[in-house]
This record gives structure tokens, sequence and C-alpha cells, in this order.
């Protein structure tokens, strides 16, 4: 018996061994997959060696967007001294102490704000932004502590955008996989309302700036409402299947992540996606049109803002139906390759793992369903956008950038000319990716004048006339430092060398010859 039981504390012990290597081994497992899919393993660019011209720089013989954004003033003169922006006017007696630029038929517009990214942990992505003139950005999810780290390293004059960081997303979730992921993975689960709050208090601790709803249920998305009010941190994000447009007015949420949120909140109202394709489509859209006004004025009354993200879904669209084709038409060798090429537990964007290819078969019925399907959602979320600005709502260019086929940086400029291209006017297109985007985030940017903070670009060609001007940049101005052409071209060039030193799948056959 005796030897026995020394056998039985043998197993014992040895099992306990094994399954705690086997918890190891799993937890090792998911954190190599999770720094593959987030692009941890490409090389860093070292962004010091881009030298920038900062201190006392004046802007001379410019045209200038005005602080109401509704006009260009000509001929302009813009002092700017260290972070700050100094001067503004026709004053053309610029101190000797300065570092003058001569903008002579050039554009100076506020520098432009994502206001929803997802750069994983691909920091390459923030040069890319700033090689767009994006100089401020929203990350709509977080990643243990990592974006606030970089949050603090642009406040001390880092050459990145400046950031605004949101928790999150925030799931509840009871299956077994889940809680499993949520254990040992990045991103915890929100299934005890008391646990959530908390966990609200403790985000609020950390500094994060906003809280991200994502799929919650109904019980804690109350649970983060009222925590978001308690410990005044904004509550942003999704409306899930669990929450209605009444729930978002009851709460504090004062922020919604896209403009789809809305349109599937009335998909839901109208009786749900079963109802509606692939039969019943044009109901659900004169549906949506009758509701879309009186929804809109809701939203300015509740003075909720609500990010864009409108450009995703041709997007989407055409990765379904004829993904080689888009592949080849977006800067895909700016894309992180280990988030473009994925990994086990999230797919990349390459064939056979893009998660749009994979939404529709390929038979014809497929095809013309998809269709049928991509193009009644392109249009509710057009229908809804377009309410929102008829009735003034705050409004903020979003691009989801770092989802599948959007690429950090580049999409702000699709984003613009897709919300032109639906009949906004030009400067609230531009209104939503510079002074409404800059008063959601609370940043002392958004306009040109005196006591702004100095995140400027100038463009070519005039952004009024043509929104697709956003696009011809001739320099960019971050914090105060000035990156002409040749430094934005070496930032790209230094993304690309570093994405192909990475690479495990190669893209030749998506560049353009």
């Amino acid at each position: 018996m005796k030897k026995f039981k020394s056998y039985l504390k043998w197993f014992f012990g040895i099992s306990l061994i094994l399954l705690l290597t086997l918890i190891a081994l799993a937890w090792w497992y998911i954190r190599s997959e999770e720094n593959q899919l987030s692009g941890a393993n490409t090389s860093i660019v070292d962004a010091s060696q881009f030298k920038t011209q900062f201190g006392k720089l004046a802007i001379k013989n410019i045209n200038v967007l005005a602080a109401d954004q509704d006009s260009i003033l000509p001929n302009q003169t813009i002092l700017i001294n260290n972070e700050l922006i100094e001067y503004v006017g026709e004053d053309n007696n610029i101190p000797h102490n300065y570092t003058i630029i001569d903008g002579e038929g050039k554009f100076l517009i506020p520098g432009l704000i994502d206001t929803h990214i997802h750069p994983y942990r691909s920091k390459n992505d923030l040069l890319l932004f700033l090689a767009n003139g994006v100089t401020q950005v929203a990350t709509m999810s977080s990643w243990r502590g990592l974006y606030l780290e970089w949050r603090e390293e642009a406040k001390r004059g880092g050459l990145m955008p400046r950031m605004y960081v949101a928790a999150g997303p925030m799931n509840t979730a009871n299956d077994f996989r889940s809680k499993v992921y949520g254990l040992l993975g990045p991103i915890p689960l929100f299934n005890d309302t008391a646990k959530t709050k908390k966990k609200v208090a403790e985000f609020k601790s950390l500094g994060y700036d906003g809280l991200k709803a994502y799929s919650l249920d109904k019980e804690n998305y109350y649970a983060v409402s009222e925590a978001s009010k308690k410990y005044n941190i904004p509550m942003t994000g999704h409306l899930t299947p669990a929450v209605g447009l009444e729930d978002l007015f009851r709460s504090n949420q004062s922020q919604v992540a896209h403009v789809e949120e809305i349109a599937k909140a009335v998909e839901r109202e109208f009786g749900g996606r079963s109802k509606i394709f692939y039969d019943n489509t044009e109901a659900y859209l004169s549906f949506l049109k009758n509701n879309a006004d009186s929804i809109a004025r809701r939203i300015k009354d509740k003075n909720i803002t609500i990010s864009t993200t409108v450009n995703v879904y041709p997007r989407a669209k055409q990765q379904d139906l004829d993904l080689i084709t888009y592949l080849k038409s977006i800067e895909i060798e700016y894309v992180n390759p280990g988030i473009l090429e994925g990994s086990v537990f999230n797919p990349g964007w390459l064939p056979g793992s893009n998660r749009y290819e994979v939404a529709f078969n390929t038979d014809p019925e497929g095809v013309k369903n998809a269709e049928i399907y991509w193009s009644t959602y392109i249009e509710a979320v057009n229908i809804m956008t377009l309410a929102l600005v008829r009735n003034g709502v705050t409004i903020t260019a979003g691009t989801d950038a770092g989802n599948a086929g959007i690429v950090p940086g580049f999409s702000i400029h699709d984003e613009l000319q897709h919300l032109s291209d639906i009949g906004i006017d030009n400067k609230y297109v531009l209104d939503a990716a510079t002074k409404m985007a800059a008063d959601w985030i609370g940043s002392n940017t958004g306009v040109i004048q005196g006591g702004k903070a100095a995140d400027l670009v100038i463009l070519n060609d005039n952004p009024l006339q043509d929104i697709r001007n956003t696009r011809n940049i001739y320099a960019v101005i971050v914090g105060g430092k000035y990156l002409d052409r040749n430094q934005l071209d070496e930032m790209l060039e230094s993304v690309r060398y570093a994405n192909n030193q990475s690479r495990k799948i190669s893209i030749d056959s998506y560049l353009s010859k």
C-alpha cells in the first residue's frame, strides 16, 4: 500500500508538471502568434534618422485655410515658435532669427487626424501616418499599455503623431475558447458587472483617454456606462446586437466608432439581416431613409460624435469579389508583413486568409448575393452618413486603418475622397479630419491660429476645390518639426525596406510593374 501511494504521488506530481508545462507552452504559443499577427516581428525604423527643422520657423506667401475652414486666405505669413503657432497674418516683417520657408503657390491646412486606427504593435505605421499628413491619431484598442508608452513618447517630442488611446476592446463572452484566450491573451473579458466597473476604474488610473465598448452584453454595457460617468472617462465604441439606439441614448456613450453601427441598429429594428437579404433590400433602405433624419437629430441632441470609417465597406466588397485586383491597387508594400500575412489566431490580407474573401461562395449565385449584400450595406452607410451631416452631427474622419485592406496613413485620403464623392461639401469633410476631430479628442490643434499647436500640412493644391489635393503633400509639420517632401519619401522608403527584410511571403505579384 505504501508503495502504491508512492506511485500515486509520483503520478500526480508528473501530471501536474505536465499540465503546467502545457499551460506554459500554450501561453508561449499564443504570445508568439500574437507577436506575429500584431507585426511585432518586423524591424522598427529608427525615426531619429530623419532630421527636422525645429525652433523658429516662418512660412511666407502661403495660402492658408481660414479658421472657419470656409475659405482660403491668400499670401499669409505664419510664425512658428517651437511647438506653437505664434502668428498668422499678412505682415511680412519676419524677425531676423526665423528660418524662412517660401510657401508661394502652396496651401496650408491643419494636420489631419484619423480618429479610428489599429496599429497593433506596428510602430512603423506611425511614420506612415506622418508621411501622409496625419499628425494625430486615435487608437481604438489597447495592447497592454504599449500605446500609452507611444503616447508619452510623442508628448516628449518623438517623431510620431500625437495619440489618443482608448482602452479595450471591451467584450463579453462566455464560451470556453474566449475565456481561455481572455486569460492567456491580451484582451480581458467583461462578464461580471462588478468586475467591469472595477476595470474601468483601473483603466482611468492607468491614464487611458477613453473606453472602447465592443461586444458587451446589455448588463456590462450599462456597467461600463455607469463607471464611465463615475470616473469621468469617455465611453466610445460599438453598438452590439444586445444594445439598441434607445440604449445608446440612455447611456453615457459619447462617441460611436463607425457610422455603420447606427445603420446596423436600424437594420435590427427593421427585423434583422435575415429579413433584409436578399429579397427585401429596397424596403430596408426605404425604412432607413424614412428614419435617418430623426435618428440623426437625436444623436445631435445627445451631443454624440460619430467616427466615419465609411470607405471600409467598398473596400470590403472589392476584397470579397476580386481580392487579387484589389491587392494590386493598394500600397501593399507599406503594410506590416506580420499583419499582411496573419497568423493562426487572426486572418491576414492575402488570398487564402483574407476574412472578406471567404464571406461568400464563388459560385454565380454566391457572387450575385455578395453584390446585393455589399451594395445594400454601402448604400445604407452612405444614407446614414448624409443624414448625420444634414443635421449637423459632429462627425470625425476615421478609417479603421489596420483592418484588412485599409493601409495606415494612405487611408485618410481615401476616406476623405469617399465622403466628398457621396456629396458632402469639402469644407465639412476637412472639418471632420481637423477641427471637429481635434475638438473631440480635446487637443490644441485643428485650426490655424495663434496659440494652437503647430501641426500643419503644406499642400501643392487647394483641397477646398478638390479634396483629392490632400494627397499632394509638399511638407508636414508635427509639433513644430518641419519635414520636407524628401524626408517624407525617405520615411516611406525606410518602412518599405524594413517590411521587405521581414517578409515570409513574397508580394511581388501584387506590385505595379
